[in-house]
């Protein structure tokens, strides 16, 4: 018995130590070693982050002109990957197994236990058929997003795209926004305004079963997070007005800038040679954008806000404008032409164009001599600054800073260029210009036609129109009207109004010599019976090739819709061949809604080619 009973309880122990191993065993695996309790968990619970929808953009009239499109990415977690047939992936993916390994690498380089992307834009009918043959698959997922799809082949310089984020991206955002993988705005409005369309990221929480499978939400969706889609915008940009711009402008380089001068928005913005904004979306766009940026035309560069350019005689405009309200000079002022300026040995010179009468006249005919001797005036004979050349300059520099020019307009794109208008100190400094006290007005002189060291962007051409259409003031130029709420109510944005500080009374001579410049002087190709319509031609000289064709205006003349700016590089003559017809081409359309008077110089347009 007392054998029995030692062999019992030896048993006994022999069993309890067995069951105290198997306990400890587990005790370490589940709750010292947390690699064995994550390896578990990640086996059998999955996080997989949901990209919110991003913002539809509608145009001026509420429709839709940028949506989306659902497509899906291939997602990796390194640390959990088992692939028995690689080349599976590979047929279906259409990619080497060289481009295979070099993924899955970059993909482990960014982090072994978080999830990015080692294949983008995989349709929708090819996922599915995907997952039907990867039951065996571990570590690999798809995530939905959507591409941007794109309406209408036009507006790319003002849309900008989306594209992978870069590493600087990713750490300039401390707040984890973006990870691997996420695309972010590049260019135009897609970049200027990405924290509204972006929307905000959601969270599912699912369980698999031992072949990788789905079988459910986790705890009901309790650790759930729902996605917010990004705002909906609607921007002024009048689709009838891009497309036009855009065709007319084929087979030249140039820009078309119009504004509603009551309310600053944006109605056309037209970047030549152009692209097509889709090009720039799905498995293509690297390579798209890469044959892009060689092209010698430069599609890439945004003319509208980017170009600079001497803007020839539409600047006389800005120094009539200064002169009139410094009192330097009175719509009857008169001064002779003689084919050119006289007090400076006959530079600038004239065309023949007839005695001007005056202000009015020197405007309509564009009387380079009359301006000259406006802009001498001003420094030389100044009321305020009789001796003072620096005083009259700086009062001058204020008028162009109020009337937009020299500066960034802080339009809603990004990469926008300041022009130039030169200050006194750049004039003083010796290495690079004249000195202190080494310069005088004839030195200048070009200045007083839109020659000289003066630049403007188109944009800043179109708004100085549009600050004249408005009689003294302008609206911050603006490409987005308003975003979409969360009750789905259109709430407006707020811009700056800027005032130029010139009396509004000197605007009414400039704007009736302006009248009669498409009237009877140089812009008569843009007259249209049945439209008043105020413009000023201008003709930049080019060194390196043809002139540049320039033009502004506004229409009607009582209570403006629309002010407009053309330049065409190139054309090789004056503003009122090329440039003024085609924006009476975009007026007759705005307003009308039809090409009727203007069809013959539209067909003409269309047809130039400028980049032979």
């Amino acid at each position: 018995m007392d054998n029995l009973r030692i062999r019992g309880n030896i048993i006994s122990i022999f069993i309890g130590c067995i069951l105290m191993i198997y306990i400890m065993r587990l005790f370490g695996i589940q709750v010292v070693n947390k690699n064995y309790e994550g390896q578990a968990n990640r086996n059998v619970i999955k996080n997989k982050i949901i990209t919110p929808s991003r913002g539809t953009i509608f145009t001026r009239d509420t429709g839709v002109f940028v949506t989306n499109s659902p497509v899906f990415d291939l997602m990796v977690t390194p640390n959990e990957l088992i692939i028995p047939d690689t080349a599976f992936l590979e047929q279906v993916l259409n990619i080497t197994k060289e481009e295979l390994i070099k993924s899955l690498k970059a993909a482990k380089k960014y982090s072994p236990v978080k999830e990015s992307i080692i294949y983008r834009n995989i349709a929708p009918v090819t996922r599915y058929a995907m997952e039907e043959q990867m039951w065996n698959f571990y570590g690999l997922s798809f995530s939905e997003y959507n591409m941007r799809n794109y309406l209408f082949p036009v507006g790319a310089n003002f849309l900008g795209y989306i594209s992978e984020v870069d590493s600087q991206g990713i750490k300039a955002k401390p707040e984890n926004l973006y990870q691997n993988g996420d695309l972010v705005g590049k260019a135009g409005i897609e970049k200027f305004y990405e924290t509204e369309l972006l929307g905000k990221k959601g969270k599912h929480v699912t369980l698999k079963d031992v072949h990788n499978r789905e079988v459910g939400s986790y705890m009901d969706g309790k650790f759930d997070e729902t996605e917010i889609p990004g705002k909906d915008a609607l921007i002024g940009i009048d689709v009838r007005l891009q497309l036009l711009g855009e065709e007319m402008m084929q087979n030249k380089k140039g820009s078309i800038v119009a504004i509603e001068p009551a309310t600053g928005e944006i109605l056309a913005f037209v970047s030549s040679p152009g692209y097509d904004p889709a090009l720039l979306t799905g498995g293509d766009l690297k390579k798209n954008w890469k044959s892009l940026q060689n092209d010698p035309n430069k599609p890439l560069y945004n003319r509208p806000l980017m170009a600079t350019y001497p803007p020839g005689s539409i600047f006389k405009l800005a120094v009539a404008l200064a002169a009139l309200n410094d009192g330097v000079i009175t719509p009857s002022t008169h001064y002779g032409c003689g084919g050119g300026f006289w007090r400076n040995r006959g530079k600038p010179r004239c065309h023949g164009h007839g005695p001007t009468g005056g202000l009015s006249g020197a405007i309509q005919y564009s009387c380079n001599s009359y301006f000259a001797a406006v802009y001498y005036d001003y420094l030389m004979n100044h009321p305020k600054y009789p001796d003072d050349i620096y005083g009259a300059y700086n009062s001058w520099y204020t008028y162009m800073s109020k009337l937009g020019l020299g500066k960034k307009l802080n339009i809603d794109l990004p990469f926008e260029k300041s022009g130039q208008i030169p200050t006194s100190e750049m004039y003083d400094n010796p290495k690079r210009w004249y000195g202190k006290n080494r310069w005088q007005a004839n030195t200048i002189i070009s200045n007083a036609i839109g020659q000289g060291e003066v630049l403007m962007t188109p944009l800043q051409m179109a708004n100085l129109v549009a600050i004249i259409a408005n009689r003294g003031y302008y609206v911050e130029p603006h490409v987005v009207k308003s975003f979409r709420d969360e009750k789905r109510n259109w709430s407006p944005l707020k811009f700056n109004v800027i005032n130029s500080g010139i009396a509004k009374e000197n605007f009414s001579v400039v704007i009736d010599a302006m009248e009669a410049v498409v009237e009877r002087g140089t812009a008569k190709r843009a007259f249209n019976p049945d439209i008043t319509i105020c413009g000023k031609t201008g003709t930049v000289q080019n060194p390196h090739g043809g002139d540049h064709s320039v033009f502004v205006c506004f229409a009607p003349k009582e209570n403006p819709k629309i002010a407009i700016a053309c330049i065409i590089e190139n054309a090789g003559a004056s503003g009122g061949s090329w440039a003024a017809p085609l924006t009476s081409v975009m007026i007759e359309k705005y307003l009308t809604d039809t090409i009727i008077k203007k069809k013959v110089e539209y067909q003409r347009i269309k047809s130039a080619n400028f980049m032979h």
